[in-house]
């Protein structure tokens, strides 16, 4: 009897010791096939990273000749575009300084006559009715109105506030009526071309 039970502890601890056996081959196997399909998503993943480099190195493939000398040509004649632009833009900008200059320079030449005509309607201005004085006014209001039609026109001056921009004081007064550097007369006409000061007004200044 006592024969028997070692002989059937015996092949209990043969059973455990194969089961163990048994899972630890599991296991191993479980392992290498773990280590395998590392393997394999790493070959996959180095494949891959092959194509993306494949396709870089095709992305940057030198261009054709042809094509180089497209966009050579292209940048020439945006620089040639450009600086054409500029100088289209640069003489309007001198033409229109030019014309200003030489409208500006007839203009002064011009107005020594306007001063002429008006100091002869004012010695006529009782004689005004006569073919002689009616025929200066009509040609003085048609000199004026040219000038107007021009972009002249006159400065105002007489009772306004003095301003050094548009009025040359030669002379000064005290007058109560008249406020603090007010103009009280006009000595002689400004005149302004498209709001450029051609001739300061003479005037004389109050207080």
């Amino acid at each position: 009897m006592e024969k028997e039970n070692k002989d059937l502890e015996e092949n209990q601890k043969v059973d455990v010791e194969e089961a163990s056996a048994v899972e630890e081959n599991q296991e191993v196997e479980n392992s290498e096939e773990k280590t395998e399909e590392s393997k394999e998503t790493q070959e996959t993943e180095d494949a891959s990273e092959e194509k993306t480099e494949k396709k870089k190195k095709k992305g940057f493939k030198r261009k054709d000749k042809r094509d180089e000398q497209i966009e050579e040509l292209n940048d020439k004649y945006q620089r040639l575009f450009a600086e054409f632009q500029n100088f289209r833009s640069r003489s309007d900008k001198e033409k229109t300084a030019m014309f200003e200059t030489g409208a500006k320079s007839i203009i002064e030449k011009i107005l020594p006559v306007v001063d002429n005509f008006e100091r002869g309607v004012a010695a006529l201005s009782e004689d005004l009715e006569s073919p002689v004085g009616q025929g200066m006014n009509l040609i003085y209001k048609q000199l004026l109105q040219t000038l107007e039609d021009i972009g002249v026109e006159a400065i105002e001056a007489k009772g306004k506030e003095f301003d050094p921009e548009l009025h040359n004081a030669v002379m000064h007064e005290d007058n109560d009526e008249l406020g603090e550097n007010v103009v009280s007369e006009e000595l002689q006409k400004g005149y302004k071309y498209r709001n450029t000061v051609v001739r300061h007004s003479m005037v004389k200044v109050a207080n």
